[in-house]
């Protein structure tokens, strides 16, 4: 018997009652890796010459959005969760050498002016992922869970946050603003 990186339960591991936690490198119970695998961050990788790369992201969980392991990846990738208070708060997710150049909320388009205000950055995310815009440098995209279900956490990375801006130019303050 071995216990569970998380929550210490004995996990059977002979009958197949548990998980891999690649973050750890030990085993996790399955209730635990359900657990990690609902509150889920996403990196979405725009490289420059090459294809999006997703990964899912969580306290036990690395992988692609095909379910493979990131193992082949040269990314160092970390998440934390931020208290605002004893009930509220909302994860970080960094990208070793990878440089934050805007940072707020989004939320979905429910149609009132906040959700609206959202709307141009959402178009512009989804733009750049699906290849309509080419960055002159690499991006990732963090989407993490908050506290709030009807809002997830945003930041946008790149390896060359001055070109990054100068490239973004007049857009950059307006999709910075549409985060607040």
């Amino acid at each position: 018997m071995n216990k569970c990186c998380d929550c210490q339960e004995q996990i059977d591991v002979e009958n197949g009652d548990w998980g891999w936690s690649p973050v750890k490198e030990d085993y996790i119970c399955l209730t635990c890796r359900e657990s990690d695998e609902s509150s889920l961050s996403t990196v979405i990788i725009v490289p420059l010459n090459g294809k999006t790369i997703k990964y899912y992201i969580g306290d036990h969980t690395r992988m692609t959005e095909f379910g493979d392991d990131m193992y082949g990846s040269d990314l160092t990738i970390d998440r934390v969760w931020v208290s605002s208070d004893a009930y509220r708060g909302h994860y970080n997710t960094t990208v070793s050498g990878w440089t934050e150049v805007m940072v707020g909320w989004t939320t979905g388009a429910w149609g009132d002016a906040t959700s609206n205000r959202k709307q141009s950055f959402n178009e512009w995310a989804d733009a750049i992922c699906t290849g309509e815009i080419i960055a002159p440098v690499p991006i990732a995209i963090v989407a993490d869970p908050t506290s709030n279900v009807f809002s997830m956490g945003i930041s946008v990375l790149t390896t060359e946050p001055d070109k990054f801006k100068e490239w973004a130019d007049s857009d950059f303050e307006d999709l910075s603003d549409s985060l607040s």
